[in-house]
């Protein structure tokens, strides 16, 4: 399975449904992120289908997760960035732009 580069995420702030992701949640995912404890994988709108081969099955897993400063509208942000080992359907469904964008869930 292709392995990405590194991508962002997630970026420290506001979210679009009213939470708020601190820096420190980025840093505190990125350090203690483990795939050999608990891996994280790449599903289709947060849904995880039991059935093998429903189109809500794992897409791929995350191998690291690391963070960035970024600048962004003229203030500095966290941003956390994942490298995901992706299956060949994740690949096709992000070249022909169905999935063009991610989203994370955090366990806490």
């Amino acid at each position: 399975m292709p392995v990405s580069k590194p991508f962002v995420i997630a970026t420290s702030g506001p979210t679009l449904d009213g939470r708020n992701i601190s820096p420190e949640w980025i840093t505190q995912m990125a350090a203690t992120y483990d795939p050999k404890v608990y891996t994280a994988v790449a599903n289709l709108e947060h849904y995880l289908s039991a059935v093998p081969d429903s189109i809500f099955g794992a897409y791929g897993k995350v191998v690291s997760l690391s963070t960035q400063e970024a600048e962004i509208m003229g203030e500095k942000k966290m941003q956390l960035l994942a490298v995901v080992d992706a299956n060949e359907q994740l690949v096709s469904m992000q070249k022909s732009g169905k999935k063009a964008f991610c989203s994370m869930e955090v366990l806490n």
